[in-house]
């Protein structure tokens, strides 16, 4: 009976330890980073240091990084400014100057 509780026991902690393990095995190197600002509609997705820019829903850039990449956007008198930046460096703008207004 002891032998048989302990088993019942040992099966138990055993599942458990094995159930909170992640279904797969993550590589670091291929998750993919992302972030949007939907009132702006710029997007920013990040994967093994290939960024994708989406503004407005197609796709307006891509290319290698080197930093972290952000976007930003904002509307100033009616006009709507949207920029991506690598680090301080500008990327993208969606007018001629717009990283101007959002820094």
């Amino acid at each position: 009976m002891k032998k048989h509780l302990f088993r019942s026991l040992l099966t138990l902690v055993l599942l458990s330890c094995w159930s909170s393990l992640p279904a797969q095995g993550q590589n670091a190197a291929s998750v993919e980073k992302s972030a949007s600002n939907a009132s702006a509609g710029i997007s920013v997705s990040t994967s093994n240091g290939k960024t994708t820019i989406t503004y407005q829903g197609k796709k307006v850039w891509s290319g290698k990084t080197t930093g972290k990449v952000t976007g930003k956007a904002k509307s100033v008198d009616g006009v709507d400014y949207a920029a991506a930046f690598d680090g301080d460096k500008v990327i993208w703008e969606n007018v001629a100057g717009a990283s101007r207004h959002l820094k």
